[in-house]
């Protein structure tokens, strides 16, 4: 249960940042249509768990090949000042939804939509790849069957929680939802990023100047 465990905390955590399908969620909540805004979420979820399956079953065999490895590591540390970077000082993305949209009936159509939505940023794969890479270098994970599935259902589980915490949080504002506060919060989390990446950085430096 520790993978589910972990994968649960990545999911979640890694959804905070505000990006298009985080703000096409918000402003069907705000519209006050809560079922369509979980199923663009729930679509995304799903696009999670595949994704996050295909990078860990698909590295078990290569992360003990030091050069492998030290791929990852540096992929790691560029993800994270890369993504950092955009989030804490980009433009916050526009939402494929505009105010005066007509809802179609069905629910189907937004599940797909939020799988589209995730597909259609090539980003999120290498992501994966590189998460994957990271449980199972440092161990936090087993290369195994059981762990590998526990830990891409967690992170569906994960992505879908945050999508309720979103939803949720919106309501609570009773139809208000401030786009400052939108900004703060995604500049607030893009720092930690940032802090995370310099951190890595400076573990690869010392590891670079040591074994010069």
């Amino acid at each position: 249960m520790i993978a589910f465990a972990v994968g649960l905390i990545i999911g979640y955590v890694t959804t905070i940042p505000i990006g298009p399908i985080n703000l096409a969620v918000v402003m069907k909540a705000l519209r006050n249509h809560t079922a369509q805004a979980l199923m663009i979420g729930a679509g995304s979820a799903l696009m999670d768990v595949l994704y996050c399956a295909a990078a860990v079953f698909g590295i078990g065999s290569l992360v003990s090949d030091p050069t492998i490895d030290s791929i990852f590591r540096v992929s790691t540390f560029a993800i994270f000042f890369v993504y950092g970077l955009k989030t804490t000082f980009g433009k916050l993305p526009e939402t494929h939804f505009q105010p005066n949209d007509e809802d179609v009936p069905g629910f189907k159509r937004y599940f797909i939509l939020g799988m589209a939505m995730y597909f259609s940023n090539p980003s999120f794969f290498a992501y994966w790849i590189t998460i994957g890479g990271i449980v199972h270098g440092y161990r936090v994970i087993e290369p195994t069957l059981i762990d590998n599935t526990l830990f891409a259902v967690g992170t569906g589980v994960g992505v879908t929680a945050w999508f309720f915490t979103l939803v949720e949080l919106v309501e609570r504002q009773k139809m208000k939802f401030e786009i400052d506060r939108i900004r703060k919060i995604t500049r607030f989390f893009g720092m930690i990023l940032l802090t995370v990446s310099a951190v890595l950085g400076w573990n690869l430096f010392k590891e670079f100047w040591l074994n010069r």
